[in-house]
């Protein structure tokens, strides 16, 4: 049965040739296998078949990454976002005759 397969130290491989020839037995070896299966066509990797299960797992595990992703982005926002008082912003500057004014009144020069 798996004699269409070449094993591989990757994915195992079949031909698109013996896929159309012998396409039942080719889909019970998908389905029997815990792996994708990769399909080549004149010797160069053309597609990767793998069972349903195997797919919808790999989708969760995937967006699984992307909700700790997006959690660990939106922690670095919130640390990046801190607020720094107004004061402590030019608090070593010398800003000399404009020390002692507000901000209302640099604003309205």
């Amino acid at each position: 049965m798996t004699s269409m397969l070449e094993k591989n130290t990757g994915l195992d491989k079949v031909s698109a040739t013996d896929v159309r020839r012998r396409y039942a037995e080719f889909s019970d070896i998908v389905h029997a296998s815990d792996r994708p299966v990769e399909i080549t066509l004149n010797g160069k990797a053309d597609l990767i078949v793998m069972k349903p299960s195997f797919y919808n797992a790999l989708l969760e595990v995937l967006e699984d990454y992307d909700d700790q992703l997006r959690v660990f982005k939106l922690l670095i926002e919130e640390q990046d976002s801190q607020t720094v008082p107004f004061e402590d912003v030019f608090k070593d500057e010398d800003r000399g005759e404009f020390a002692k004014m507000s901000i209302d009144d640099l604003l309205n020069q």
